[in-house]
């Protein structure tokens, strides 16, 4: 079992244990050394976005260059932004509460709306994580279809680095009314996310 395969089994469950819980529970988990989770969100926030295009730039060279060991960096790269995507979806699920008494109303909206579209997309960071994974296996193994699986890898995490940003923006809006436009303009928030106003 190679190493890169037992890190994304483990956040792998992370991730579905947070699935598993949903909407529905977005109380703050106590984390070791005291850690908070609103504060540990806004620090791995940035790994899909960041990390992720790194990747998928290092990705696109590589194969230009058709070097193998670079085309390898580039799937760790890409590894680690979806698998901290996921880790962030995680983390935001534990400070929905919060966050949401530290926002004004309008904060209030669109932190619903951020955690909407997160909720609407994170199948997406757990199928780039699994192909990611498999992409990087098949190329220490030397599998003939590894170009396949990592062009796959390589499509996929230009995907989430997409929804990344398109997250990220409602996120933003939360708690800066500067970046928000017109302050009174409160965001359409799809049908689940006024589930999660209690």
């Amino acid at each position: 079992m190679t190493p890169s395969f037992l890190l994304t089994f483990i956040l792998v469950a992370i991730s579905t244990s947070a699935l598993a819980h949903g909407s529905e529970v977005h109380g703050s988990t106590p984390l070791p050394m005291g850690l908070d989770p609103a504060h540990l969100h806004l620090l791995t926030n940035h790994m899909p976005i960041f990390i992720t295009l790194s990747g998928v730039l290092a990705l696109a060279l590589a194969l230009l260059w058709k070097n193998e060991p670079s085309r390898r960096i580039a799937l760790i790269l890409l590894l680690m932004g979806t698998v901290g995507g996921m880790m962030t979806y995680w983390l935001g699920q534990q400070a929905y509460k919060p966050v949401r008494g530290l926002a004004d109303e309008v904060g209030q909206d669109w932190l619903n709306l951020h955690m909407d579209r997160a909720e609407q997309v994170i199948w997406l960071f757990l199928l780039s994580t699994l192909t990611t994974t498999a992409a990087l296996v098949a190329a220490w193994r030397g599998l003939r279809f590894s170009l396949s699986l990592t062009l796959a890898a390589g499509a996929l995490g230009a995907a989430t680095l997409a929804v990344s940003g398109w997250i990220a923006d409602a996120g933003g809006k939360i708690r800066h009314a500067e970046i928000r436009g017109e302050e009174k303009v409160v965001p359409e928030i799809h049908s689940g996310a006024e589930a999660n106003k209690h």
